[in-house]
């Protein structure tokens, strides 16, 4: 320990002495504790000196010889005021320590030292074109280097905006209208909607170019990719002046881009995402919507829809069931007539309005265009009519990732979108077959007409509607169907269920043979003025399942397993035993 580090600790060490003898002195003669003014005086001075070497040094020395001063501390002798001793001369410590603290805090850590702005002017030349000056010294070095502003305009302050880059070239002109928000147009595509916040975004880095250094002055280009930039524009003003942005190469490590700016050489760079939008194309603006969404819930399902393309044998129709005898939404008419399967079909049908596409492929395609894309002739194409609109949809084979190009003609835009979105594009007539065929609703039925080898009988039913009126006045019907066989009423749960093991009849899937012989048949018959609808189980080939058609036209297969219990109750039924459900 050096010897003004030492002197401090002694000096300390005396006054605390000096003061146990004064409270000593004091008790004798008053119940009153006095801290001696020499006792306060003493510390300060060595507060003071300790702060006055304001190093990091001095700091942990002064750090060390409290804790010294507190171990000497420890080892004076007792005395009755001690612990009001050791109070202060803690309190003291702290307060020098909280000291300290807030001076090593208060210091610049390293990386966070403030960037300096950089030394140049904005000017515009006799062509009104905005340049920036660079100060450099008198051997050309740049004087400050640091952050800086190219252009301090708005988007509002914009007329139009010119780019050329390696996808082509666009303009998008700008007007703003007294009080009202900017309206953005692409020249020569103003039909086409375009994509929100887009024109936005390239706007605000025409009006404002923020860089984070000044790479070099005269420079040259070819080193940074501006010799030939990647994308080049030119943006006019209001005030009849215009600034010319020429983007380079991307800087190593994602930390920014190269940009010149007017016509010098000087090459600055500037983050990354702040240029990005002068390297759009025109898809880019053009918006995602391939269909439109729908105003009013009335239009929200079809009338017909049509699906056809190169992937399907046959068209497909679907319409939506409106015979409130059977549970269906949809039905498919052709290329056969059956209760469309319910999963599939809604996914149809709430693939072809509203729907959003991943990106913009092609903005009014050639023939050429649309053949390249495989959309001279679909893969699959969707024709739906709505109440409101018709809708015309084509799709091109999917590719290895998914994806797929949809073409909507009335747009005249070619998209793309995954596979996954337009399940249209990838459906058949066997996604399409009803999972349970037979799913009628029993208040409907009028007679059930079964046969399954020996067993063969006809059911007649009836049921009951009853409205009844709830304490809020709401009507509700109750409906209670009873079956009768020869005359004789069966019992009327066990009819329930059978009637509900022929409607949860499930389908397994296409079959991979013809029927051969007849195992079942069961036919239902309507009060309404929907046909009967048959449904014959045949024998195949697969050990365990049986072949379903459905009104003549094979839907699928069923597991054998259920069809023999199935018969099995029908016995019961009529034999007036109990029936088990399936």
């Amino acid at each position: 320990m050096d010897e003004n580090k030492k002197e401090k600790i002694d000096t300390v060490t005396e006054t605390e002495s000096t003061a146990e003898t004064a409270t000593s002195t004091t008790e004798q003669t008053d119940t009153t504790p006095v801290t001696d003014p020499a006792e306060k005086e003493t510390v300060s001075e060595s507060d003071q000196t300790a702060n006055d070497n304001d190093t990091e040094d001095e700091n942990d020395s002064a750090l060390n010889s409290f804790l010294s001063r507190e171990q000497e501390n420890k080892v004076k002798p007792a005395s009755k005021r001690k612990p009001i001793l050791i109070l202060i001369i803690a309190v003291a410590a702290v307060a020098i320590l909280v000291t300290l603290l807030i001076v090593l805090l208060s210091r610049p850590q390293k990386g966070q030292e403030t960037i300096p702005e950089a030394a140049l002017s904005l000017q515009v030349n006799d062509d009104g074109v905005h340049e920036a000056k660079v100060a450099v010294d008198e051997n050309g070095k740049i004087e400050q280097n640091g952050t800086g502003s190219l252009l301090t305009y708005v988007p509002s302050q914009i007329k139009k905006i010119d780019v050329e880059n390696q996808d082509g070239s666009f303009s998008v002109t700008a007007e703003t209208p007294s009080g009202e928000a900017t309206v953005y147009k692409i020249v020569g595509f103003e039909k086409y909607p375009m994509q929100n916040g887009i024109a936005d975004e390239i706007a605000k880095h025409s009006s404002e170019i923020t860089f984070s250094r000044i790479i070099e002055t005269n420079a040259n280009l070819a080193d940074f990719g501006l010799e030939e930039p990647r994308a080049t524009a030119k943006v006019t003003y209001t005030d009849d002046t215009s600034s010319i942005i020429r983007i380079g190469n991307e800087a190593a490590g994602e930390a920014g881009t190269y940009v010149a700016f007017g016509t010098s050489k000087d090459v600055y760079l500037v983050n990354n995402t702040d240029v990005q939008s002068f390297l759009y194309s025109v898809n880019n603006f053009i918006s995602l919507s391939i269909t439109d969404t729908m105003q009013d819930s009335e239009n929200a399902a079809f009338s017909k829809a049509t699906i056809s393309g190169t992937h399907y044998d046959d068209d497909i129709v679907l319409v939506p069931n409106k015979d409130e005898a059977i549970e269906a939404a949809y039905l498919l008419q052709e290329p056969l007539s059956v209760p469309a399967n319910a999963i599939e079909a809604n996914d149809i049908a709430g693939n072809i309005r509203g729907l959003y596409a991943e990106s913009v492929v092609c903005v009014n395609p050639s023939d050429d265009q649309l053949d390249s894309y495989g959309l001279s002739k679909p893969y699959a194409q969707i024709n739906a009519s709505y109440p409101d609109t018709d809708i015309t949809l084509r799709s091109s084979a999917p590719k290895d990732d998914g994806i797929v190009y949809v073409y909507n003609p009335d747009k005249n835009v070619i998209y793309s979108i995954q596979l996954a979105a337009v399940c249209w594009a990838k459906s058949s007539v066997e996604l399409l077959m009803p999972e349970t065929p037979m799913n009628a609703k029993l208040r409907y039925i009028d007679e059930i007409n079964f046969s399954a080898g020996e067993t063969d009988f006809t059911l007649d039913v009836t049921t009951k509607v009853e409205t009844t009126t709830d304490d809020s006045g709401n009507e509700q019907e109750n409906a209670t169907s009873t079956a009768s066989y020869n005359g004789k009423d069966l019992n009327t749960d066990d009819f329930n269920v059978f009637f509900q093991n022929i409607t949860m009849i499930k389908n397994l899937g296409a079959a991979d043979s013809d029927g051969k012989d007849k195992v079942m048949t069961v036919t239902f018959r309507y009060t309404t003025d929907r046909s009967a609808d048959t449904l014959t189980v045949y024998s195949g080939s697969d050990s365990s399942k049986y072949i379903l058609e459905y009104n003549g036209k094979t839907v699928g297969t069923v597991s054998k397993t259920y069809i023999n219990s199935l018969i099995e109750g029908a016995d019961n039924l009529i034999a007036g035993k109990t029936v088990a459900g399936l």
